[in-house]
Order: structure tokens, then C-alpha cells, then sequence
């Protein structure tokens, strides 16, 4: 229901509910961090871990994020074309090299498993400079909405929990509009004792009248 007929591209991991054959109007693309953390893992869980295959696909992969960085492009579609120039070369040599790798087993094989399952989503980045190599600060954002329906477990009712819901998205909402929470749900809650009849725009976090009067104090 959330995506309906959208027809453009999705940055996720590995979950199943977004595919291609459910979507096929989509365009999907990979997280690279995600790939490189089961490498990771295995990394720490290894008392000589430094020496393993799992390391040295992770330095592979800590190629490819440093070339990224290196990039100077004006537009997207420059991105794009600068990053089939300059990071395909390292994406293949990662992929060359765990195709070395035999018989791999446990974690390690789960990990090879896994990269080459989603390279064909990596590579859209050759095409859509959009498309980052990490969904990581998409990840730190949606955080709190997490822990929230983990804590809204605990609410004694469908209504409290819904409540619950309604506030913790205003507050997340004023957060990233740059407002002072505090001062924010004091200017609604002053409205809403004065009975002031206004329209429920003039109450959410990104009206400019709310900007002004409840902006973070640098």
C-alpha cells in the first residue's frame, strides 16, 4: 500500500518484500555497508581475523568507499559516469576475489552468498548517481520510529499506543525541521489553550510562522 504505483528507485537491504517480482516498475538498489558488515563480523570473531579472507574483502571493500570519496562531479548523472569510470574496476576485483575463495563455509559462505546476490542492485549505481553507497544515515534516521514500536509493545491500549504514535512523529517531525522541541509543543500547546481557530497547517513543525517562533538558538 505505502508504494502503490511508484515507479522509481528503493535503496534497501535484503528484504524479501521488496522484489522485483512484486514490483517490477521499481529500481532497486543495495546498501555496500551492509555487505561489507558480515565481513566485519567475521573480522572480530577470529583470533588471527586480520589474516582471513573475510579482512581482506573488507579492505577490497574499503577500496571502493575511499575511491568514492575521491569523486568530483557537478550532477548526478556525472556521478554516475565517473563512478563506472573510477569504482567498477574496484567492485570487480572484490567480486573477482571471492570467486577464489573455495568451498567457503559457516558466516564466510553466508557473507559470499549475500554480496553476490545483490551485485546486480549495487551496479545501478553506474546509472543512478542518486543511488548512495550507504543507507546508513536513512537507517539512524527511521531509529527512533524502531524503538518506538518496540516500546509501543508495552502500551495498554490500541488508542494509547495510536496517541503514542501521533506525538513521537510530531516530535521526530520538529527535530528535522531544525525546531527546539521543547519550545515547539509549548507554541501548540499555547494555541490549543487559546482555542484559536486555525487550520491544522498552521500547527506542524515546517509552517514558517512555527519556524520562527521555535528555530534551535544557535
Amino acid at each position: 500500500e505505502l508504494v502503490g504505483d511508484y515507479a522509481g528507485c528503493i535503496m534497501c537491504d535484503g528484504y524479501n518484500a521488496y522484489s522485483s517480482e512484486r514490483y517490477p516498475q521499481i529500481t532497486y538498489g543495495s546498501c555496500l555497508v551492509h555487505i561489507r558488515r558480515q565481513f566485519v563480523e567475521i573480522v572480530k570473531s577470529l583470533k588471527n581475523g586480520s589474516r582471513s579472507n573475510a579482512a581482506k574483502a573488507v579492505r577490497l571493500l574499503n577500496s571502493i568507499f575511499e575511491a568514492e570519496k575521491q569523486l568530483e562531479y557537478q550532477n548526478a548523472k556525472e556521478k554516475a559516469q565517473k563512478r563506472k569510470l573510477h569504482l567498477k574496476k574496484y567492485f570487480d576485483k572484490f567480486y573477482d576475489f571471492l570467486d577464489t575463495i573455495l568451498n567457503p563455509s559457516g558466516k564466510l559462505k553466508k557473507a559470499i552468498g549475500y554480496a553476490k546476490k545483490f551485485r546486480t542492485r549495487l551496479e545501478k549505481i553506474y546509472e543512478i548517481g542518486e543511488l548512495p553507497l550507504s543507507n546508513n544515515p536513512v537507517e539512524q534516521a527511521i531509529r527512533p520510529a524502531t524503538l518506538v514500536r518496540k516500546n509501543s509493545l508495552f502500551a495498554t491500549t490500541v488508542a494509547g499506543a495510536k496517541a503514542n504514535a501521533i506525538w513521537y512523529s510530531l516530535i521526530q517531525t520538529a527535530k528535522m525541521n531544525g525546531l527546539d522541541v521543547s519550545k515547539y509543543l509549548n507554541y501548540i500547546f499555547s494555541l490549543l489553550k487559546q482555542r484559536k481557530d486555525v487550520d491544522v497547517e498552521d500547527y506542524l513543525p515546517w509552517n514558517s510562522e512555527v519556524k520562527e517562533s521555535c528555530v534551535v538558538a544557535n
